[in-house]
């Protein structure tokens, strides 16, 4: 399509036509755009049609009041076709095809709402809900005062409290009380985008399935056009529809249901025996009705969304509960070591761990960081923790635990998760500290002169990343006074609002401060430090710490 054909309805003038040569085109309200719409609600530069590969794309240039394609807010550049409408503010961009006579009637090629003679009408929708409309004669005054109370009947009747299923049967209802169809349906989107028939209604008597047609919903649901079919048998676009012809469905009206954020679905009537045929008042009054029941559904989905978060809130507080549950509410007491440890998770729940275990003369100690946020982590936390509790103990060395604890991790591990660790093993008699290092942040090790430096020795796979591999150790022993640090990542890479990381430099330079400070000053120590760096900075990894303090034999 190297040329674009546009319909222009400006909002405050006459409809006109533009042909598009250039390869973009600007329309806004300021002179400076391409094509000038007389429409105070537009913004000065509102959107832009180019082309690219003989291929016409319509964006959003950050309208106020955005643009509208068939209905749907634009996020981003988008394919038009002939046929498609744009809706700008309160004007519209008809795509038209230069291949297809367009209908005449209106003075000008193509009018406001396109018709075939004497079978159909499509119109936009949003021509029916515009506020400024008014009568022109005393007979419209009447007419127009008698649809409002019916409009005032049907809003006072959506505005109960109700369930999806109850606000549908109503619809039909209401529809059925005014307009007296022979039989209806609603259609709806689901998630995917695809519609599907939600409700429906048949008159006493009447049999078979309920009215559907893929061109009716190609004309109301994707263009936004309000419809009506005075005969189905005339009409070249239902004619060929065979669910049309098989329901003998003569007469139709349907309208899409319309909001502020597009098209939930649509609603149709039909009628076979109907003493006279649908007319415009019809298609009217149904798009009033449409328009009403869109906007209740629309609650009605946020209110069900809303419920849904807060249950899911709960949830989370409760797993929240749970996890923190799990974590060591006191720790061992013996003369010869000073322990504390705290967690900061970044959500409700994390992944991260920690553990201290006392077993006779040894103390077990555990950090971990499980690949991944939220609940799926915090159940792969769990299950390492569980593991290493009723494995490490009565293992013969850290390696052999880690080693066990690798093979229950990685077996049927689908999803392919791992945890990062540091474990270790202290002979509280002697100082000598085991430990296994699987792929997890340095442990720092303090001396009693403040000298900061990490512990070396071989660092492994991740704990669940390779099935049966065996786990390397280091050993060293440590000297009364000395302090460990265990931590995650997510302390050296909190960053401030600059994205400037914590770093591991940050956390040294803290370290050989702390002196001869206990181990619970040490930790809440470095958690307000890394709070004070990142600021205001929203916290996207889970921050724990772990410090131990060995006394020495006799303390």
């Amino acid at each position: 399509m190297a040329t674009l054909h546009l319909r222009l309805e400006p909002r405050d003038g006459e409809p006109f036509r533009h042909e598009v040569r250039a390869d973009a085109v600007v329309i806004g309200r300021s002179s400076k755009a391409d094509v000038v719409l007389a429409d105070r609600f537009l913004s000065r530069l509102h959107a832009r049609l180019f082309r690219k590969d003989d291929t016409w794309f319509v964006e959003d240039l950050g309208s106020r009041n955005t643009t509208f394609l068939n209905d749907r807010p634009l996020g981003q550049p988008t394919v038009v076709r002939p046929g498609d409408v744009i809706r700008l503010a309160e004007s519209r961009l008809i795509v038209e095809d230069p291949d297809r006579p367009a209908p005449s009637g209106d003075g000008l090629v193509g009018g406001p709402d396109e018709r075939l003679p004497g079978s159909t009408v499509l119109r936009s929708a949003t021509l029916f809900l515009s506020p400024e409309r008014e009568a022109a004669t005393q007979g419209e005054a009447v007419q127009l005062a008698g649809r409002l109370r019916v409009l005032n009947e049907v809003h006072r009747a959506l505005a109960a409290p109700i369930t999806l299923e109850a606000l549908l049967d109503l619809i039909l209802d209401r529809a059925f009380a005014h307009l007296g169809p022979e039989e209806g349906a609603i259609f709806l989107r689901g998630p995917d985008g695809s519609l599907h028939r939600a409700a429906s209604r048949q008159a006493p008597g009447e049999k078979g399935e309920p009215l559907f047609s893929r061109r009716l919903v190609q004309e109301v649901v994707d263009k936004g056009m309000a419809a009506l079919v005075t005969d189905a048998s005339l009409d070249e676009r239902f004619a060929a529809s065979e669910s049309i012809v098989v329901s003998g469905v003569r007469s139709l009206v349907a309208a899409p249901l319309l909001d502020s954020e597009g098209c939930l679905g649509m609603i149709a009537l039909g009628a076979k025996q109907r003493p006279r045929p649908f007319g415009e008042d019809d298609m009217e009054l149904l798009v009033a009705f449409a328009s009403a029941a869109a906007l209740r559904l629309r609650n009605l989905a946020l209110t069900e969304e809303t419920a849904r978060r807060r249950l899911l809130d709960r949830e989370l507080e409760l797993a929240h509960d749970i996890q923190m549950g799990m974590l060591p509410r006191a720790f061992p007491e013996r003369p010869e070591i000073d322990v504390a440890a705290a967690l900061q998770p970044a959500r409700s729940v994390g992944g991260d761990l920690y553990d201290v275990v006392a077993e006779g003369e040894r103390v077990w100690l555990l950090v971990g960081d499980v690949s991944g946020k939220g609940v799926g982590a915090a159940l792969f936390m769990a299950v390492t923790k569980t593991l290493f509790r009723a494995l490490a103990p009565a293992a013969e060395s850290v390696a052999a635990a880690m080693g066990r604890v690798n093979r229950e991790l990685a077996r049927d591990n689908e999803r392919a998760m791992f945890v990062t660790a540091f474990a270790a093993r202290l002979d509280v008699a002697t100082g000598e500290l085991e430990y296994v290092n699987a792929g997890h942040s340095p442990t720092y090790r303090v001396d009693a002169g403040g000298g900061v430096a990490p512990l070396g020795g071989p660092v492994n796979p991740a704990l669940g990343a390779v099935e049966g591999h065996e786990y390397q150790a280091g050993v060293t022993p440590l000297r009364p006074g000395d302090l460990l640090l265990l931590y995650t990542d997510g302390v050296v890479e909190a960053r401030n609002a600059s994205g400037e990381e914590f770093h591991a430099l940050r956390l040294e330079s803290y370290l050989a401060g702390c002196g001869g400070a206990g181990a619970d000053a040490v930790v809440r120590g470095l958690l307000g430090r890394v709070e004070d760096f990142a600021g205001d900075t929203p916290q996207y990894d889970d921050v724990t710490a772990l410090a131990l303090r060995w006394r020495g034999r006799g303390a």
